[in-house]
C-alpha cells in the first residue's frame, strides 16, 4: 500500500513539474463546442407595393386582382413605388456554437489560426411593425398582424491572432482578435390578415368603395391574407474579440474555456410573399413580382465554449 502511495506521489510530481509543451512552436488542431447568446434584434422592413400617385392604401386600392378596371381608380399607376420603412424589435435568443480550427504557434507566445464555426440561435420572437406615423397593432383593417424571427444561423470563417501568457504553470490564459466572413441566414415570417368584420374596414377604403359597386367592392377586402415564411441570407464581414484559459492535460493535448464576442455588419435580403392579399405575389400591368425586404442592425452575439487543442 505504501509503495502504491509513493508511486502515485511521484506521478503527480512529474505531472506538475513537467514543462508545458505549448512553449514550442508548431502546428495544432482545435475543436470548440458551446453556446451562443444573441441580444435583441432591431429590424426594418419595406418594399415595392405602392401603385398610386396618391397617399392611402394604394397597395389595396390599385390591386388589379381585387379591383380590376373599371373599378380600379384612374390615379393608380402601373409602376411601383416604395412603402415603409416599418420597424420592429425581436427578443434575443440562444443556441449552439461548434467549430474547428487549424493554427500555428511561433515565437512561443503567438498563434495564428484559421477557424470555421457554426452558430445557430433560436429567437422564437414575434413583433408588430410600426413607424412614427403608423402602428399595425391599432389598424382596424387587420385582426392579425404578426412578424416573427424564428432562428438565425451562420457559417463563419475567421483568421485569428492570439497571444498566450506563458508561465511554468499548466494553465495558460490568452487573448485574441479575429476578422472574417459569415454567411448568415434568418428564418423570418410575416402574416397580415384583414378583418372579416366589414364595419371595421378603414374609412379610406370605405370612401373608395362607395363607387359604382358600393359595399360589394370593400367586401372583397374581407379576410384577405398576406403571408410569407422565408429563409433570408446575406454574407457579412465581421470581427471578434477572444479570451480564454487552457489547461495542459498531456504533452500534445490541452483543454480549456474560450469566450468570444462577435460583431457583423447590417443584414439585408428580400423575398416575395407566399400570398399577397390572398393571391400570387404580383401586381401592376403587366404583372411584376412584389417583394419586401428585411434589414437588421449589426448582427452580434456572445459565445462561450469548451475547447480542445492537439499539437502535432
Amino acid at each position: 500500500m505504501r509503495k502504491k502511495f509513493l508511486l502515485a506521489l511521484m506521478v503527480m510530481a512529474l505531472t506538475v513539474s513537467s514543462d508545458p509543451v505549448w512553449a514550442k512552436d508548431g502546428f495544432y488542431m482545435g475543436m470548440d463546442l458551446g453556446v451562443a447568446i444573441a441580444p435583441d434584434m432591431d429590424v426594418t422592413t419595406g418594399g415595392l407595393d405602392d401603385w398610386s400617385s396618391s397617399v392611402g392604401n394604394s397597395g389595396v386600392e390599385c390591386d388589379r386582382k381585387i379591383y380590376p378596371p373599371p373599378d380600379r381608380p384612374a390615379a393608380c399607376s402601373d409602376s411601383p413605388r416604395p412603402w415603409g420603412p416599418l420597424e420592429e424589435s425581436f427578443d434575443g435568443g440562444a443556441g449552439i456554437l461548434a467549430g474547428v480550427s487549424l493554427g500555428y504557434r511561433f515565437m512561443e507566445n503567438f498563434r495564428v489560426e484559421g477557424e470555421y464555426f457554426y452558430r445557430g440561435t433560436s429567437y422564437d420572437s414575434t413583433a408588430v411593425p410600426r413607424s412614427a406615423s403608423y402602428n399595425a397593432a391599432t389598424d382596424s383593417n387587420f385582426d392579425i398582424v404578426q412578424d416573427a424571427v424564428d432562428s438565425v444561423f451562420s457559417h463563419n470563417f475567421f483568421a485569428n491572432l492570439y497571444y498566450d501568457f506563458r508561465s511554468d504553470s499548466k494553465f495558460t490564459p490568452y487573448v485574441g482578435i479575429g476578422v472574417g466572413l459569415a454567411n448568415v441566414s434568418v428564418e423570418y415570417r410575416t402574416l397580415w390578415h384583414r378583418t372579416t368584420d366589414i364595419d371595421s374596414i378603414d374609412a379610406k377604403d370605405r370612401e373608395f368603395a362607395s363607387g359604382p359597386a358600393g359595399d360589394a367592392l370593400y367586401q372583397r377586402l374581407a379576410g384577405r391574407l398576406t403571408t410569407d415564411s422565408a429563409t433570408l441570407s446575406d454574407t457579412l464581414f465581421g470581427y471578434q474579440a477572444l479570451a480564454g484559459l487552457d489547461y495542459q492535460v498531456s504533452d500534445p493535448v490541452t483543454i480549456g474555456l474560450k469566450f468570444r464576442w462577435a460583431d457583423f455588419g447590417e443584414f439585408e435580403d428580400e423575398s416575395a410573399y407566399d400570398r399577397l392579399r390572398s393571391h400570387a405575389s404580383v401586381a401592376g400591368n403587366p404583372p411584376v413580382p412584389v417583394t419586401y425586404y428585411v434589414k437588421t442592425d449589426d448582427i452580434q452575439f456572445w459565445g462561450v465554449s469548451l475547447n480542445m487543442k492537439y499539437q502535432f
